[in-house]
């Protein structure tokens, strides 16, 4: 799940990809976590337009830092239509976007998603030792599914599948994102490599 805190720590990140020189105002101190380091903001004075609108603070102020305008993550994801989540199993945030071009990895490729509210149908190809192909789904926390299928090829042949995910009521997290997971087991260690991580849905 995406905590308020996170969202701005995060959201700084988000500073590099907007540059401004536009003076600012009322000067604010952060502790960036990791890396121990204080630094000094100051929230900005001009407004942020994302496809025209206007975004409204909601709480969560534009902050810039020397020249850099930092934004929340989540609410600026939101106003482009992007979904935005923390993965608190990995450590990651995860963004996806509409727009964004189909997941692909060496081992799977043109994977697409459907569904909602716990079933989901998840089609693509796949690439892998001796036909087999793993999944399993986690809510960020815990994994709620795990399963496998044969394709009808092993690598280095491509062969289409269509995966129906169904995921119990009482497994649907209530406050965060099912992800999926596509991989297979490595033939030399048995470890899990070409690990593809599609999310299904946020709640």
């Amino acid at each position: 799940m995406l905590r308020n805190y996170k969202g701005f720590i995060i959201g700084l990140v988000m500073g590099g990809l907007l540059m401004t020189a536009l003076p600012s105002m009322a000067a604010t101190n952060e502790t960036v976590k990791g890396s121990k380091t204080t630094y000094s903001l100051t929230e900005a004075g001009y407004p942020i337009e994302v496809n025209g609108a206007v975004y409204a603070g909601q709480g969560l102020p534009v902050l810039n830092y020397k020249g850099n305008t930092y934004v929340p993550l989540r609410a600026i994801g939101d106003m482009l239509g992007a979904s935005v989540a923390w993965n608190d199993r990995l450590g990651k945030v995860v963004i996806r976007s509409e727009a964004a071009p189909a997941p692909c990895n060496t081992a799977f490729c043109e994977v697409s998603v459907s569904g909602s509210g716990g079933h989901y149908t998840v089609s693509g190809k796949g690439r892998v030792f001796e036909a087999v192909m793993q999944y399993a789904v986690e809510d960020g926390h815990d994994y709620v599914l795990e399963g496998h299928q044969m394709l009808d090829e092993g690598a280095p042949a491509w062969s289409a599948f269509s995966l129906d995910i169904k995921i119990p009521p009482e497994k649907l997290p209530s406050n965060g994102t099912l992800t999926l997971e596509l991989f297979e087991y490595s033939a030399k260690d048995g470890s899990r490599i070409n690990v593809l991580s599609i999310p299904l849905e946020t709640f």
